[in-house]
């Protein structure tokens, strides 16, 4: 009876127990999914308020600086000059849209009939425009290469000389021993190789004369040029203003001297320097 009662006891004590164990797995259970309720609810709340705080941050972001205006290309106006092969083109109006009122003062189709820029004669004007207004000038000018060009190499010339060299050709001032010099002083000079020919580009600052527009006893004029080399002869493209009008007009200045070019000559209508042969009589 005892061994009966005993197991009976054991029994009652597993059940009991087990009873304890089946509430505790339920109870881990319930609180597995109420964890895993969370968690998802966790995730679900991120992915709902994340893209609300970038778009509030997109919201919060300076906007963008808008593009600056391009700036409006100056017209030109082209001249093509067939017997001396060369072109090049002049500013027909301002930065501002202000027209430019330009009118031939030199037109030459040779060297030879050319007006000389100085005594010897060596550089000399083909073609000029003025402007009355400043005044401003446009003038294409051919000549030799200057003495201190000629005892050196053309491969071996600088830019700066270059354009040092050229603008004392065309000076008249002189120091004592007779040699020429330039009043004008090159701010900047650089070489750009185009179809085989070497084009020098430079800036140069003059003293001026007074004018109507500049009354002062000292002026100062601001120019551009390019020259380009055919055979033994320099070719020189300039554009000129007073310092008071040149903010205006750098712009079309530059857009001119870079339309300069020596092109292809043709052989019926093309007279080299120096060996013009016979043409038609001048008009004068």
């Amino acid at each position: 009876r005892r061994g009966a009662r005993g197991r009976a006891a054991t029994t009652a004590i597993r059940a009991v127990v087990g009873d304890d164990r089946d509430d505790e797995a339920q109870t881990l259970a319930v609180s597995g999914r109420r964890a895993a309720l969370t968690n998802a609810a966790a995730v679900l709340a991120a992915a709902v308020a994340f893209p609300a705080i970038a778009d509030e941050e997109a919201a919060e972001a300076p906007a963008a600086a808008p593009a600056a205006p391009s700036k409006k290309a100056v017209p030109l106006t082209p001249v093509s000059q067939p017997v001396m092969a060369y072109e090049f083109s002049y500013p027909s109006e301002t930065r501002d849209g202000a027209p430019i009122r330009w009118a031939p003062s030199r037109q030459r189709d040779t060297y030879s009939s050319a007006e000389p820029m100085s005594p010897d004669a060596r550089q000399r004007i083909v073609y000029e425009l003025i402007a009355f207004k400043g005044p401003m000038t446009a003038t294409v000018t051919v000549g030799p290469a200057p003495p201190k060009l000629a005892e050196t190499k053309p491969e071996d010339w600088k830019p700066k000389q270059v354009a040092e060299a050229v603008l004392a050709d065309r000076a008249t001032g002189r120091i004592a021993t007779g040699q020429k010099v330039s009043l004008a002083e090159v701010e900047f000079a650089r070489e750009q190789v185009i179809d085989n020919t070497a084009y020098v580009y430079y800036e140069y600052i003059s003293q001026g004369s007074p004018n109507l527009a500049e009354r002062e006893s000292t002026t100062f004029r601001h120019s551009l040029g390019v020259t380009a080399r055919r055979g033994e002869y320099l070719y020189t493209y300039t554009m000129s203003a007073p310092e008071t009008l040149w903010d205006a007009n750098a712009d079309g200045f530059e857009a001119g001297i870079k339309s300069f070019k020596l092109v292809a000559p043709n052989k019926k209508k093309f007279r080299e320097p120096g060996n013009e042969g016979l043409l038609p009589p001048l008009p004068f």
